[in-house]
């Protein structure tokens, strides 16, 4: 499934603003884009609505991950920071 709604927030991922960020998505897009659902597609938009730095803070586990956040994409975003 290869809508334009998929598209926009796979790329929009990838293009972040902070060099880190930028990195960390797009390993993930390359490991997950084609196969999340749209309900993950839905909780990714709602993470990518948050300020860059905040995103990162809880990325690098320096704020603690918001209760509305603990979903299964930031789990696998999690997934790739242990990998790099």
């Amino acid at each position: 499934m290869n809508t334009p709604f998929r598209k926009k927030i796979l790329h929009r991922a990838k293009y972040r603003g902070i060099k880190e960020l930028d990195i960390i998505f797009e390993k993930f897009v390359f490991r997950y884009g084609t196969v999340i659902t749209c309900q993950e597609l839905s909780e990714l938009q709602e993470i990518l609505n948050l300020p860059d730095n905040f995103l990162l803070d809880i990325v690098l586990k320096k704020e603690k991950l918001p209760a509305n956040l603990d979903n299964s994409i930031m789990k696998k975003i999690f997934l790739i920071c242990n990998d790099s």
